[in-house]
């Protein structure tokens, strides 16, 4: 099926029927917090979930869907209101609201979300009552009033007579007619054209929304559109959810990078007005300058002749010389006057010169502010990088590709044993209490050179480095040789374990940590790890130890080192810099490789 149409502005109903079938995990979902972002009524929902940690983004007007990737969480003043009427409730059930594109979202504390996804949608908080709570707007519509108190009703349906039926379908705009999408009436091949043809259209539709509601849909993507069907040109998702996200994610840097960049552009518009004037300016003074030094001369040249008219004159007169009205004072010889137009000049001059000054100021604020557009452009396009599901833990790859994980605190540490632990999975411990648990998944085929990169990790975030030691050694089992249950009688606490069998040891595995930075086609990544491992795949990395600076300056040294050469936003790349490190460190050494090994280098992307 061929399907070609203008870029796509929001989810249709059609849409949210396919994202609510394939998306009923969100009920028992708990509302652990709410975030706005750079884009106005563009939240954040960060859903606790049987299923672990969820990101739900909700746009009235627009679309819902889970999201992959990180963006920069802000808190306004709609968010921080939102908090108090929907944070730690759990979601019960949603439901579509009338057949429209309305999202109902009742929650364990009495009170219900309304996504509106029309066109001009709110979304709206009401109580057990009904009554509106809160909205992203309040205003009197047509037909209905959006205030606190209200009850809330939903935008009423859009109706047609006989005769506006009959004009619409005349005209061809069945779309308006059957309330349907053009693509989804054009992908179903329905054509109606007069009143009897009306019902097989709607039934042809209502068939189409039943495979919907069954989960029958192929979830496609392209740049301009995103549909639950195969259309031309299009990417298949895995999921519709994932279509979704990949298509209005896109649009969203966009607008993200626009709206970042409007208040700076602004500004520099205003300097290089200011700069345009004061350029006028200085070639106005330069011009007096020059017009003044000159009469001075023809005083001086001709002094003679205005001896005797200043003999003459008994008040001020103007005498004409070589083309110019030269205005002279009688009280005064003829070398104060010619002084005086000197002076005058040299005032012009002065202006001129403070007046350059200030242009060149202008010009580096402008300059500065050229350099900080760009900064807000790349600073988007690293905060919309997508996030794989390890990334909650301490991650890193071996140099053959074996994901590492480990955990940041206790409660990981637990749960990367109970939940994804396996049986031939290896499992590593620095050789001191208070260390990361820390496993190599799936790890058939695996090398020597894989336990020492993965026992890097263990090492260096564990209390070795906090107490600054040079190293320590690391010993590792297979998941089966380790278990949560303790002897009779003994009593296994938070985060600890039980290790069965013949321990493995890395001895002497040293303290250094190779932290990287990675450019992919269209993301950047931050990856801690084995030095071998992170000089291999990265574009620029910085070996650290432990040392006494706090990680914060430290992480912003090297941003500033790797950003100078790799045209990174350094605010971006210090922040992911710093969730990486283990505690007061040294930098090592700093290794940025040239621009074209740069432009060359295919990082591995896992």
């Amino acid at each position: 099926m061929s399907l070609k149409f203008a870029t796509k502005a929001s989810m249709s109903y059609y849409d949210l029927v396919a994202w609510i079938s394939e998306n009923s995990q969100l009920v028992n979902c708990r509302i652990d917090n709410v975030y706005s972002t750079v884009i106005p009524n563009v939240f954040v929902f960060k859903l606790h979930c049987p299923q672990g940690i969820k990101e739900l983004i909700i746009e009235p007007g627009r679309r819902i869907h889970f999201t992959k990737y990180e963006r920069e969480k802000t808190l306004d003043t709609k968010a921080r209101i939102l908090r108090e009427y929907v944070r730690d409730a759990s979601i019960r059930s949603i439901s579509i609201v009338n057949d429209e594109r309305i999202l109902r979202i009742d929650l364990s504390n009495g009170n219900s979300i309304y996504v509106e996804l029309l066109p001009r949608g709110l979304l709206v908080v009401a109580d057990q009552q009904n009554r509106v709570l809160f909205s992203t707007e309040y205003r009197e519509f047509k037909d209905r009033t959006i205030r606190p108190g209200h009850q809330y009703s939903e935008p009423p349906k859009p109706t047609m007579d006989v005769k506006e039926i009959e004009k619409n379908l005349q005209k061809g705009n069945l779309s308006r007619v059957l309330g349907a999408p053009q693509d989804i009436i054009s992908y179903l091949g329905i054509q109606v054209n007069s009143l009897s043809e009306l019902e097989e259209a709607k039934r042809k539709l209502k068939e189409f929304e039943e495979q919907l509601k069954n989960g029958r849909v192929t979830p496609c993507y392209s740049e301009n559109n995103v549909l639950p069907i195969r259309f031309e040109n299009c990417v298949e998702a895995k999921s519709f959810n994932d279509a979704l996200d990949e298509y209005f994610t896109k649009l969203e840097k966009v607008e993200a990078v626009k709206r970042k960049s409007e208040k700076v552009e602004e500004e520099k518009k205003r300097l290089e007005s200011s700069i345009n004037q004061l350029l006028s300016t200085i070639e106005e003074y330069k011009k007096e300058e020059e017009k003044l030094r000159t009469i001075g001369k023809l005083i001086m040249s001709n002094y003679q002749l205005v001896e005797d008219e200043i003999k003459r004159n008994a008040k001020r007169f103007t005498l004409k010389l070589d083309g110019y009205e030269v205005e002279l004072d009688p009280k005064l010889s003829a070398m104060k006057n010619a002084s005086k137009y000197f002076d005058e000049a040299k005032e012009y001059s002065q202006k001129a010169k403070r007046a350059e000054e200030t242009l060149e100021e202008l010009k580096k604020k402008l300059q500065s502010l050229s350099a900080e557009i760009e900064e807000k452009s790349r600073e988007s396009a690293i905060s919309f990088r997508k996030k794989e599901w390890y990334e909650k833990y301490r991650w890193s790859f071996t140099r053959h590709g074996y994901l590492v994980i480990a955990g940041k605190d206790q409660d990981q540490n637990e749960s990367i044993v109970r939940k994804l632990l396996g049986e031939r999975d290896i499992f590593l411990h620095a050789d001191v209490q208070g260390a990361a648990a820390t496993v190599i998944k799936d790890p058939e085929g695996i090398q020597e050179e894989d336990i020492r990169d993965a026992a890097v990790i263990a090492a260096c975030y564990s209390k070795a480095w906090k107490v600054g030691l040079g190293s320590v050694d690391v010993f590792w089992v297979y998941g089966s040789q380790v278990s949560k249950s303790p002897p009779a009688g003994e009593y296994l606490p938070k985060g600890s374990f039980m290790i069965y069998g013949k321990k493995n040891f890395v001895n002497n595995v040293k303290l250094e940590l190779a932290i990287g930075v990675c450019k992919g086609e269209n993301e950047v990544r931050v990856e801690a790890g084995p030095v071998d491992a992170i000089s291999e795949k990265c574009d620029a990395y910085a070996v650290i130890v432990p040392g006494g600076t706090d990680p914060s300056k430290v992480a912003e040294k090297i941003a500033r080192d790797f950003s100078k050469k790799l045209e990174l936003p350094t605010k971006v790349i210090a922040n992911e810099i710093a969730k990486l490190m283990p505690g007061r460190s040294e930098i090592k050494k700093v290794e940025v490789k040239s621009v074209a090994s740069t432009n060359n280098n295919n990082p591995i992307s896992h």
